[in-house]
């Protein structure tokens, strides 16, 4: 990987009337305003040697200011960055950070092929997976890509192909049962405190119902706010949620519907308690407003409750979170709707994400639908045989009588 070209550094030596000493005034290369410094000399060919010294002290500087690798992360950040969401930005951050621990890089062009060969044999001898490799790859590659186009690199570079990287779902959970769901729902006295365990029960069944993500139970208003998602038409024949790009995952300005249950479970809600948030995760301080204590908690009574969602190697074993109650509200509506509606539903940007995890996923499901329709038509194969057997039997009977 190179940088652009670009022209030389221009410079050249001056002397004012009444002062001693050669003054150098430069231009560096991609700016446009020249910069003055004395070289301390009175001879012009002493001059000139210093003169070289300077320009080349300030074009070091100024390839910092340009190519610096820690400069080009606050530029990429600030003029990039900012305008995506809050999930990209860390994950960025996240792949940058271990790039520097792992192979550290001063300058932009030093991040080529045999960097990202060198970074993924370290993060394998770590023990990172090579989908979490490639994940690090393609936000670092991404933030080259801009880079070419606001001029810094001439290319991106091309590392090697990474080993092969499993593609379908490898879950992190499954769907919970809604037996599963209340036996959560009923530890969390322990979990929460008898005063707050049936707020967070209706909570609990509000994520059932409506597929949230947890950080979006803190956006999710009863009435229109600024940078939130809020119920609309609540008691119209078609209530909606309005989507707020800022508050979202997707980062998109939309209106969806809501599911019918959800409807219901809010419509339950007195008139004169449909404001401010619906969902409230309060806990003796008051009303939680970190994400991460609420999923905690919610793990918490997971483990409790003795809800295994996935068996680990070692014996080791995964109990239900927060995000399981999403996945079962999608497992519940996939075989019902098609998928263009699923991906409304779980508000996902793209429908790949729709396809790749809840549409045929499932695999007990498809099979009971496979082996359904299967059965039916065989069961009427087999009746059909069977009766058109028991028809020839007394002809043949006849026969031989």
């Amino acid at each position: 990987m190179r940088r652009r070209k670009r022209p030389e550094t221009k410079w050249k030596l001056t002397r004012r009337k009444g002062r001693a000493y050669w003054v150098c005034r430069y231009m560096l290369a991609g700016r446009h305003r020249w910069r003055e410094e004395s070289t301390g000399c009175r001879r012009k060919r002493e001059a000139e040697i210093a003169a070289r010294k300077i320009v080349a002290l300030a074009e070091e500087t100024g390839d910092r200011e340009l190519y610096g690798w820690a400069e080009f992360r606050k530029r990429y950040d600030a003029e990039h960055l900012t305008g995506l969401g809050v999930r990209t930005r860390t994950a960025f951050s996240t792949a940058a950070n271990r790039l520097e621990q792992l192979c550290r890089v001063e300058t932009i062009d030093e991040l080529d092929a045999n960097a990202f060969s060198r970074f993924a044999l370290r993060l394998r001898e770590e023990g990172k997976s090579e989908a979490t490799i490639q994940a690090y790859r393609d936000h670092l590659m991404a933030a080259l890509a801009w880079a070419k186009k606001v001029d810094l690199i001439g290319s991106v570079p091309n590392p090697p192909a990474l080993h092969r990287v499993p593609t379908g779902t490898k879950s992190r959970g499954r769907a919970l049962s809604r037996e599963e769901a209340e036996k959560i729902a009923l530890v969390l006295p322990k979990i929460v405190g008898d005063a707050y365990a049936k707020r967070w029960a209706w909570n609990l069944e509000g994520l059932w119902r409506s597929g949230f993500r947890i950080a979006e139970t803190f956006v999710f208003h009863w009435e229109p706010s600024p940078g939130c998602h809020y119920v609309d038409r609540l008691d119209e024949r078609r209530p909606r949620i309005v989507i707020d790009a800022e508050a979202e995952k997707g980062f998109t300005n939309r209106t969806i519907p809501m599911a019918p249950d959800f409807v219901a479970l809010l419509r339950n809600v007195p008139r004169k308690q449909r404001r401010g948030p619906v969902f409230r995760w309060t806990l003796s301080r008051g009303d939680s407003i970190s994400e991460k204590t609420v999923s905690k908690r919610i793990s918490a009574a997971g483990r409790k409750a003795g809800v295994i969602t996935r068996h680990l190697a070692g014996g080791e074993v995964q109990h239900a979170t927060a995000h399981d109650f999403r996945r079962s509200f999608g497992a519940r509506w996939a075989p019902k709707v098609m998928p263009l509606i699923l991906k409304e539903l779980m508000r996902h940007h793209s429908i790949e994400t729709t396809l790749k995890y809840y549409v045929g996923e499932n695999a007990d499901r498809t099979a009971d639908t496979l082996w359904n329709v299967e059965g039916a038509v065989l069961g009427d194969m087999l009746d059909s045989l069977f009766a058109e057997n028991q028809q020839d039997e007394p002809e043949n009977a006849a026969k031989h009588g």
